[in-house]
């Protein structure tokens, strides 16, 4: 997985991305394999936002969070794009076993 953390307005550490690296390991053990993830850190006037944008080979999830932290707003970011990418693995699963019991039970079988 490529990951890609960038800054706009705010100065990211080193220790600061190896956390936001961690914290973004855990989205490979919940949907579909993550090509690239880019994390956009922001700050405006008194509240730090963190947009998250996780590309796979099928489709693209998004999340923003905000709050006073930055590393809360990250944290709160990857819950959401965890939440999006297990539903969407969920959605695909009862697809796929809802297929087959639809061919067995067709007129012309």
């Amino acid at each position: 997985m490529q990951l890609i953390i960038s800054g706009r307005g705010v100065v990211l550490t080193t220790a600061f991305k190896a956390l936001v690296e961690r914290k973004a390991a855990r989205l490979t053990r919940v949907g579909p394999p993550t090509l690239e993830l880019r994390v956009t850190c922001g700050s405006e006037r008194f509240q730090r936002t963190a947009r998250l944008v996780a590309r796979t080979r099928r489709r693209s999830f998004s999340s923003a969070a905000r709050a006073d932290h930055l590393l809360t707003a990250v944290e709160g970011a990857i819950d959401t794009l965890r939440r999006q990418m297990r539903e969407a693995r969920t959605r695909r699963r009862r697809t796929r076993s809802r297929r087959p019991a639809a061919d067995a039970t067709s007129p012309g079988a």
